[in-house]
C-alpha cells in the first residue's frame, strides 16, 4: 500500500512514517508540508492512500482534499488532524474525505483505519464521531426520515468504523441481514453508496455511544 504523508510539522510526519513502517505492507513512498507540493507528488506517484492534516503551506489539506478527489480518485483521502470540533469535522466531509484520525489516536487505530480506507471503507476515530453529536441542535425541528431500530443500530456501528461483519457479529445476525438494513436505511435516505451512508450517520450524530446489551436479541 503506497501512501504520501502530509503535515507542516516535520517531528509528526517523522512519528507517522515511524509507526507506518512498523505496518505491514504499508510504505510511505513521499512526504511534504506543502499543499501544492502535494497535488504534484499525488500525480507523479498515484499512491492508494493521502494522509494528511487540514493546515498545509500555500495551500489546505481540504483544498487539496477536493482537488484530489476530482483528478485522482483512485487515491483515498485520510485526515489525521487535532481539530475534531463540529466546524472542521463537516469541513473535511464536504471535501469528500475518505477517513479522519484524531492525532492523539493510537498506533493501532490508525493501523485499523488505514486497512478500512485501502478497502473502500470509512474511518472516523470516536472523539470525531462523538464531535458531530453537536450538530443533532441544529436538525431539530427538521423532517427526519424513518429509520427502524435496527437500521439505526448499524449506523451507529458504521460511524464507528465497524465493518459488516462486525456488525453481524455485535448484533448476533447474518452478514445478509446486516447488508438488507444497510440497504433499506440507504433507500430511505435517498443515498447511493455505503460511503454516503457513513457520512450521513456521522454528520447526524450516530456515534455508536450505544452499549451492545441495547441491541434486542434477535429472535430464533
Amino acid at each position: 500500500m503506497k501512501i504520501i504523508l502530509a503535515d507542516q510539522q516535520t517531528l509528526m510526519r517523522a512519528a507517522v512514517r515511524c509507526l507506518i513502517e512498523t505496518m505491514h505492507g504499508m510504505k510511505v513512498i513521499a512526504e511534504t508540508g506543502d499543499g501544492q507540493e502535494l497535488l504534484k507528488l499525488v500525480a507523479r506517484h498515484r499512491p492508494d492512500i493521502v494522509i494528511t492534516d487540514m493546515d498545509l503551506a500555500s495551500m489546505s489539506g481540504l483544498d487539496c482534499t477536493e482537488q484530489i478527489n476530482r483528478h485522482y480518485p483512485a487515491s483515498a483521502v485520510l485526515v489525521l488532524s487535532d481539530q475534531t470540533a463540529m466546524q472542521p469535522v463537516r469541513a473535511a466531509l464536504k471535501a469528500g474525505i475518505a477517513s479522519f484520525v484524531a492525532k492523539d489516536a493510537e498506533r493501532q487505530e490508525l493501523e485499523l483505519a488505514l486497512r478500512a480506507t485501502a478497502r473502500g471503507q470509512s474511518y472516523f476515530s470516536p472523539k470525531v464521531s462523538r464531535s458531530a453529536l453537536e450538530q443533532r441542535r441544529l436538525q431539530r425541528g427538521e423532517d427526519r426520515p424513518s429509520l427502524t431500530v435496527r437500521q439505526r443500530q448499524i449506523m451507529q456501528l458504521l460511524a464507528r468504523g465497524s465493518t459488516t461483519k462486525e456488525i453481524a457479529g455485535i448484533m448476533g445476525v447474518g452478514i445478509k441481514t446486516v447488508e438488507t438494513h444497510r440497504a433499506r436505511a440507504m433507500e430511505a435516505l435517498h443515498l447511493k453508496t455505503s460511503n454516503a451512508l457513513i457520512h450521513y450517520a456521522i454528520r447526524h450524530g450516530f456515534d455508536g455511544s450505544n452499549p451492545v446489551t441495547s441491541f434486542p436479541t434477535p429472535s430464533a
